[in-house]
């Protein structure tokens, strides 16, 4: 087991999140073709198995088998995982090492009910006793880079300081922090100033993440918390570009230059999901899930919104794109 050792990672890095259902290989492909001015990006989670182990082709399928086999791409790429106190971590990990995926993120954040009840994502937060363990046996056995996203919480930030140094004690190189305890769900603003107190109590570096939806958030997030990196989410689904113009300077942007970014991005994303040969069906599912939030701060926007959610086929939905 060789993992290429990853250098660290630049102040300043702008991060594409890890969303559940849309950060697969066909988006992933797409943002690396459009807008390659983001430095990292991120599978989505992959749920450690209960029972068993995942044979190695599906590990493959999930970070994207043509991008597993793309140096560069395994380095930028943070393999997601979601696991819990009964899962079968260490195969899991084993095997992930085993593939030659040089970067390991642990999800300790999801809010989903689905998730929490079964043991997982944020609801790790509420033993950290038990995360100890859990970290332990990760970080033994996997030899590359190693890190975590976190909420401040369960129900409260009580021990958000405790999860902090935790963290930094078991390994962990690097630690992205959502502004949000679980309960908050994301019906609330994010709390920036407790990624600034990460930052102050840590060893390792700090992203930033939550409430960064727009160019101006990002230099904002980074000037007023000191963290030493960003990680964008809900805001890179409203402008996949946003690292694009962040990079270039372009801090203005008109509405019908959103609606050609919109269309340029969706144009490709079609031909990375045909060329999967997907069905209409899946297509047009895929399509309406990275939609959601493209629109907002476009006159009409709910109008048009509704149409895309609204199109009872692929054709119908790329019509409405095509003709704004």
């Amino acid at each position: 087991m060789i993992l290429e050792k990853l250098n660290p990672v630049p102040y300043g890095s702008l991060v594409f999140a890890p969303m559940e259902g849309i950060t697969d290989e066909a988006f992933r492909k797409t943002i690396l073709k459009l807008y390659p001015e983001w430095d990292y990006l991120a599978t989505d989670f992959l749920r450690v198995p209960s029972a068993g182990r995942y044979p190695f082709k599906h590990l493959v399928r999930h970070f994207g088998k043509d991008l597993s086999e793309i140096g560069w791409v395994k380095n930028k790429t943070m393999f997601q995982i979601l696991t819990s106190h009964r899962a079968f971590t260490v195969q899991m990990v084993k095997d992930v090492a085993s593939l030659d995926y040089p970067w390991m993120d642990i999800n300790l954040g999801c809010p989903s009910n689905t998730v929490t009840k079964n043991g997982g994502g944020s609801s790790l937060l509420l033993d950290l006793v038990a995360l100890r363990s859990l970290l332990k046996t990760i970080r033994e056995n996997f030899p590359g880079r190693l890190t975590a996203k976190i909420r401040t919480g369960f129900h409260d930030t009580a021990e958000f300081e405790d999860s902090i140094r935790l963290l930094n004690d078991e390994g962990i190189e690097m630690i992205t922090v959502h502004g949000r305890t679980r309960d908050m769900m994301y019906k609330v603003p994010a709390v920036w100033s407790y990624i600034e107190k990460a930052v102050k109590i840590s060893q390792v570096p700090i992203i930033g993440n939550g409430d960064v939806w727009g160019l101006n958030d990002i230099d904002r997030m980074l000037n007023e918390t000191g963290c030493h990196a960003v990680m964008v989410a809900r805001g890179a689904l409203k402008a996949p570009w946003i690292a694009q113009d962040y990079r270039r300077g372009h801090f203005q942007e008109t509405a019908p230059e959103r609606f050609v970014k919109i269309q340029n991005f969706f144009s490709e994303y079609r031909a990375q999901l045909e060329s999967e040969n997907i069905s209409d069906r899946g297509l047009l599912k895929q399509s309406k899930s990275v939609s959601r939030f493209m629109l907002d701060g476009i006159q009409d926007s709910e109008v048009i919104r509704r149409k895309l959610l609204l199109s009872q086929t692929a054709p119908e939905f790329y019509s409405i794109i095509e003709n704004f």
